[in-house]
């Protein structure tokens, strides 16, 4: 999230640093679209500690919100002896759906985020279509997030901007207050220490799931060790270091220890708590026979079987990508993969196995298999045929959200699965026939894991009760028919019945370490038994037909990380429970209470007003190959709820600044919004025997526009505004001495335009990997009359403004972290009045200078192949990570109207003149991109080389490239004849440069 931050910032410089025209500059560049699908009714309800923002269909949920989150207060204000000094906004969404749409942050939220909180405003912002106990932790850990902000901030803006807390203390002691780990939790960690991954605390400052494990261990090894008011010293000397990030001092302050030490006993502690059950049980091959993707970090899990078991369908990451697979359920090789490839059709497969649910069903009547996806903000039900590889149905379930778990009746004819509808999560029953779907379970109870019985009368489901998920049965013809099969403190997840019907196997966390094995329910006597006892954990188990006579199971095992798929003979139990052992009295699953239940106040319920905030700042810089310093500082103000907002943004490069100030409503799918903005742009011309910057254009204007997604990947712009501009005036005139007309040309233009923006690339921890994204654009300016000045001709000053302008990148996965990029962009004036531009240099042509070359039609292209060097090279200064190489070929040229080329190399050397024309006659040579005599290039440029790059300092991309130009053809003054004559340039050698800025 950190990179991604800095490479969103870092883009604004570049933006400045590349020829941009007027519609790119007020249209921003690029971004898949995050969507606001629903219209919000914002209401606020104040309750002691909190103001509870929700829109209206939400209410009914009012009062548990209000009790956990008062709750949650009292508790981590007792145990911090803290209590924050203001108000805190709670910004609720009755679905995860729902909270992805929020405005308070514009970046994608993944359903990998559960919620978050933020320092500037101190706002809470979470879905709560949880289990109750599940929800009350999850608001108990933002809110410490808020205790955290006000704790070590002290409500200052620059201890937060200045300051770096580390991951494991800020979600580790959330995790630890909030009480949100559970067994699954524990798997993850319990695997790692045994599999003895033990990095000291300054290594977890990485955003991963073990970070915040190891974080909420760190804080239960201080409590065992020093206390309550131990963790309390902790946090109140790490306050004094907080700007240093000294992490040993605070340490060494509260408990009198060294880091190393304090490594040391932590390493101790979970070695203790853990190795036992390394000792005591055995690992997934001690039963089975591996029959997933056998390679090194490849997850293979959540299986399903064909009717006649040969086959087994699961999901797998063989690339990158999460994908569809059948396998051989003989010896796991691969048959196909239903998905290979990146798509659009969807975002990515649901793959809810680790929270304990099943992704994938099997139709008993044929060869299609069943699997929901993402898309936008529902998740369409796809159904593939398993032996021919496509894709035969998507059918989508209107008004449900977050389907999950689908399964299969024995016809084949309906399917089942969970959905969210209306903030209640139930089972469901989809005809595939005429796609009628009902609600089997219709209570208020969070419903999983839907199995037909072989019969298809009745169907086995998960339903959570207090802290654990309990096996229950329904009538499929009878809603209210329910029976609860297991009992006792566990959780019992993902039931299937038998071949025969006659046992339930499930996974259960039953017993001394929380483990989760193999577990079966003997029908006619109540008796569980347990057939796996292992170190990490079993899940997903599904029968096979029996081979050679003998009943299998294929089942799901985490071990050493990763999610292997095993094949296991169904014979001695590890241990039996007899129905006594087993059952206890239905009376006993309570449902979760929070410690205080309140009852909000209908009269405190006020309708949503405009709260306006400063909002985070932020600045960025790069610097070009020649020098030029670029840089790029954005302030923003926000509504409490991020709909509407103000940016205030001063770009600069070198000396030459930029200014913009905007109003957007982001409130409904379609974005409007004004900027008033400011900019100045230069070229590079001659000056005193050397090249120099002079200042070209001046452009101050209003725009207003508008924004509509199509979808996540592409949307329509439209704007409408008028500028007014000075400039340089180019007067295309052979007998004209100078190339620019000093004085200036005024100018004022009332302009309309529209643009196509698409966005479907994906990206990984060094940037952007497979994809394109592009912009087509084009801006019709009409002219409102000009000021020549007392040396431009009126006449010359005539006609309207027509611009185009694209860009287009494309990426392309060669391996896991290699790949091809190109890039095609360019700008073209086709209207009477032009606009200028120049190009060149940094990563657009290396090999020549920072916007060496000038025109009013503009064109470059890059190639380039990227691989990996090293990871991480660390020093005692900072750490170069992500060191990547790149071979590359660039091409570009700048030319004017009418096929007149502008050549500054001419008039460095003496030749004044604004186009390039034979000296006496006045006649034009004009742009010629191929020289066809000398078969090589004329007036277009390219160049070809390698270099390297790291990411150091703050996330900015440091680049160092060795060029060589490509044979040219230029123009040079043959004193003889006095005429320009055409030879070959000199390519100059190899040529060294260095920029900071990111690749595109």
């Amino acid at each position: 999230m950190r990179r991604r931050a800095a490479h969103s910032l870092l883009l604004a410089a570049l933006a400045a640093a590349a020829p941009r025209p007027l519609a790119a500059q007020l249209a921003g560049q690029f971004g898949q679209n995050k969507i606001v699908y629903e219209t919000f009714r914002w209401k606020v309800y104040s309750s002691p500690h909190f103001d509870i923002y929700y829109d209206a269909s939400a209410e009914p949920f009012l009062a548990d919100v209000v009790s956990y989150a008062e709750s949650a207060y009292v508790k981590i204000s007792k145990t911090l002896d803290h209590e924050p000094r203001f108000r805190i906004p709670l910004v609720i969404y009755k679905t995860h759906a729902e909270f992805e749409q929020t405005n308070i942050v514009l970046s994608e939220i993944p359903e990998a985020v559960g919620a978050f909180a933020e320092p500037i405003q101190n706002r809470m912002v979470l879905p709560i279509d949880q289990p109750p106990d599940k929800l009350y932790a999850l608001i108990a850990h933002e809110l410490t997030h808020i205790f955290e902000y006000d704790l070590l901030f002290e409500g200052y803006l620059s201890r937060m901007l200045r300051s770096s807390p580390p991951l494991w203390l800020m979600e580790g002691l959330a995790s630890y207050l909030a009480e949100d780990e559970d067994n699954m939790d524990r798997m993850v960690i319990r695997d790692a220490v045994v599999n003895n991954v033990l990095p000291p605390i300054e290594r977890l400052d990485v955003l991963s799931f073990l970070t915040y494990r190891y974080g909420h261990a760190i804080f239960d090894f201080i409590e065992q060790e020093y206390g309550k008011e131990g963790l309390r010293n902790f946090l109140f000397e790490y306050r004094k270091v907080l700007l240093s990030d000294n992490v040993e001092k605070a340490l060494k302050e509260a408990f009198g220890t060294e880091a190393r030490e304090f490594n040391r006993r932590f390493n101790r502690y979970l070695r203790r708590k853990y190795f036992p059950v390394l000792l005591e049980k055995k690992g997934p091959e001690d039963y089975g026979k591996e029959v997933g993707i056998k390679r090194e970090g490849v997850f293979t899990f959540s299986p399903t079987l064909s009717p006649s078991g040969e086959l087994i369908a699961a999901l797998a990451s063989p690339k990158l990508e999460l994908d569809l697979v059948v396998l051989s359920a003989e010896d796991g090789k691969q048959i196909r993969n239903l998905t290979r490839g990146w798509t659009n059709r969807y975002e990515y497969l649901v793959a809810e196995a680790f929270a304990g649910k099943r992704d994938l069903s099997w139709s008993p009547a044929g060869d299609r298999i069943a699997v929901f996806a993402r898309r936008g903000n529902r998740s369409p039900l796809l159904i593939y045929h398993a032996l021919e590889g496509k894709l035969e149905r998507s059918l989508k379930l209107p008004g449900i959200v977050q389907a999950a778990s689908p399964a299969f009746s024995p016809d084949g004819l309906k399917i089942a699965f969970e959905g969210n509808r209306d903030g209640v999560v139930d089972l469901f029953e989809l005809d595939l026939a005429t796609g009628n779907v009902r609600n089997l379970t219709q209570d208020d109870a969070f419903d999983a894991n839907p199995w037909y019985s072989p019969d298809g009368t009745r169907l086995l489901y998960n339903r959570r009760i207090g802290p654990y998920w309990k096996i229950f049965s329904v009538s499929v013809s009878d809603p209210t028919d329910k029976m609860q099969l297991t009992f006792g403190p566990s959780s019992d997840l993902q039931p299937a019945f038998s071949r025969d019907g006659k046992r339930v196997y499930f996974a259960s966390d039953r017993g001394p370490y929380g483990v989760f094995n193999i577990h079966a329910l003997e029908a006619a006597t109540g008796e569980i038994l347990q057939y796996t006892d292992v170190v990490g954990g079993c899940f997903s188990p599904v029968e096979m037909a029996p081979r050679d006579g003998e009943p299998y199971l294929v089942f799901t095992s985490f071990f050493e990380g990763t999610f292997r798929l095993f094949r296991m003979p169904v014979r001695q139990p590890e241990a039996r429970l007899e129905p006594a052992e087993a059952a206890s009295p239905p009376s006993e699953a309570v449902p979760f209470e929070p410690p205080l239940r309140l009852t909000p106040d209908g009269s405190k319920i006020q309708p949503y007003r405009l709260r306006w905030d400063f909002d985070a700042p932020s600045v960025s810089v790069g610097v070009t190959d020649d020098g030029t310093f670029l840089s790029n500082v954005y302030v923003q103000f926000s509504d409490l709820l991020g709909d509407h907002r103000v940016q205030v943004v001063a770009s600069s490069v070198s000396d030459f600044s930029n200014a913009a100030i905007t109003y957007v409503n982001l409130r409904r799918r379609l974005r409007w919004g004004a900027t008033l903005f400011d900019y100045r742009d230069f070229f590079i011309r001659p000056a005193g025997g050397f090249f120099d910057r002079d200042q070209i254009q001046r452009s101050t204007g209003l725009t207003l526009f508008a924004q509509y997604p199509l979808n996540r990947y592409y949307r329509v712009e439209g704007f409408v505004g008028a500028v007014d501009r000075s400039q340089d005036f180019f007067a295309a005139d052979p007998a004209t001495p100078e190339a620019f007309i000093s004085d200036r040309v005024g100018d004022r233009f009332g302009y309309f335009g529209a643009a196509l923006t698409g966005d479907t690339t994906r990206f990984q921890s060094f940037g952007p990997f497979q994809g394109k994204r592009f912009r087509l654009g084009v801006t019709y300016g009409v002219n409102l009359g000009a000021d020549g000045g007392a040396v431009v001709d009126a006449s010359q000053l005539e006609g309207n403004l027509l611009e185009y302008d694209w860009d287009f990148r494309a990426y392309g996965q060669i391996t896991r972290r290699s790949l091809i990029a190109w890039r095609l962009a360019g700008v073209y004036n086709a209207g009477d009045r032009e606009s200028f531009y120049g190009f060149g240099g940094i990563n657009q042509l290396r090999g020549w200078d920072f916007r060496e070359f000038f025109g009013s039609r503009v064109a470059w292209s890059n190639l380039e192949l990227r691989f990996p060097l090293v990871d991480e090279l660390r020093f005692p200064f900072g750490a170069l990570r992500q060191i990547r190489g790149f071979l590359f070929l660039d091409a570009g040229a700048a030319w004017l109207r009418d096929d007149l080329w502008y050549d500054p190399e001419l008039e460095l050397a003496g030749l004044r003149g604004n186009i390039r024309h034979q000296p006496g006659t006045g006649a034009p040579i004009p742009f010629k991109a191929w020289d066809s005599v000398n078969d090589r290039l004329q007036d277009v440029r390219a160049s070809y080389g390698y270099g390297f790059q790291f990411l150091f300092i703050g996330g900015l991309q440091f680049n160092w490239v060795w060029s060589h130009r490509l044979p040219y053809t230029r123009y040079v003054l043959d004193t003889q004849s006095g005429q320009l004559v055409p030879i070959k340039a000199d390519t100059g050698g190899i040529r060294t440069d260095f920029y900071i800025v990111f690749d595109f």
